[in-house]
């Protein structure tokens, strides 16, 4: 009973809360909060006080000891003080506009970099001078400040590319996960500088649709042998979290390093699994 009586009088009332005063900015104090129930800012320190100590005792009270050397100052002093905060506001939240544009722009140049394949150095050395010039002749030698302040450097460029890649490939393999079963695509190549390459495509039911997707290209550091091809894989698997036994079929082609050299022999790679159906481009193998 005691208690309850206790938590009655503790609550505050309906409508009691205090309002401010414009009289208040003497204290050095403004406001910020809902209207209905605003708390004393102070306009040196930006602390913030609680409603209840919207009353003149307790705002003189942080003046004298928090901020001394301001008591004598004037209310004018105080409204100073107070639009100069508001402009600081102001353009602390448009240079943060800014450079949120100027951040996307450099991702979408990245982006049309990685796309033509061309060169990282390319957006400094070229895109970037274009675009200055273009709009120094078109709009004015103001608008031109706005470019530069968007950052094409190969550093910059590179990492664009690398964050836009890890977050496709995270999309990517959230989707598969979610999908549970999946189909499987491999192959080998060799580069320009002789490097055996194993580039790997899932295809899998995204929201009703069938959906086909490049997963990865990777180095065969060894030979290209099915044991060695497989390594690479798994190892990729294990890092996406990836169960092999949510792959429901494997495709690739005829090659002795894929299937084995005798349909009768069955390579490393699928000795390893329990995939129960295995194509190439010329036949299908049943395990």
């Amino acid at each position: 009973m005691m208690k309850n009586l206790a938590q009655v009088l503790q609550k505050p009332k309906e409508g009691s809360e205090r309002k401010y005063d414009e009289d208040y900015i003497k204290y050095e104090f403004s406001w910020c909060g809902d209207e209905t129930a605003p708390r004393p800012q102070c306009i040196i320190c930006s602390d913030q006080l609680s409603n209840e100590s919207m009353v003149p005792s307790k705002l003189k009270r942080h003046l004298y000891s928090s901020h001394p050397s301001c008591a004598n100052k004037d209310k004018q002093y105080f409204k100073r003080c107070l639009e100069q905060n508001k402009k600081q506001k102001k353009f602390m939240k448009s240079a943060v506009t800014v450079s949120e544009k100027a951040l996307e722009a450099s991702y979408h140049v990245a982006k049309l970099i990685a796309r033509q394949k061309k060169p990282h150095t390319v957006g400094e050395t070229l895109i970037k001078p274009a675009c200055m010039e273009i709009v120094r002749l078109m709009l004015g030698p103001n608008e031109v400040k706005e470019v530069n302040k968007v950052s094409l450097s190969a550093d910059t460029v590179k990492r664009h590319i690398h964050d836009m890649s890890s977050d496709i490939l995270g999309t990517l393999i959230k989707k598969l996960l979610s999908a549970e079963k999946f189909a499987l695509q491999i192959d080998e190549t060799t580069d320009i500088k002789n490097k055996a390459q194993l580039i790997a495509i899932v295809r899998f039911v995204d929201e009703d649709f069938i959906k086909e997707h490049y997963l990865f290209c990777k180095e065969v550091p060894e030979r290209t042998i099915g044991e060695e091809i497989f390594r690479v894989t798994d190892d990729i698997f294990k890092i996406c979290n990836i169960q092999w036994s949510n792959c429901i079929a494997v495709c690739m082609d005829g090659a002795a390093a894929m299937t084995g050299r005798k349909k009768v022999e069955k390579a490393f790679f699928f000795r390893q699994l329990s995939i129960k159906q295995i194509f190439s481009e010329r036949d299908k193998i049943q395990l």
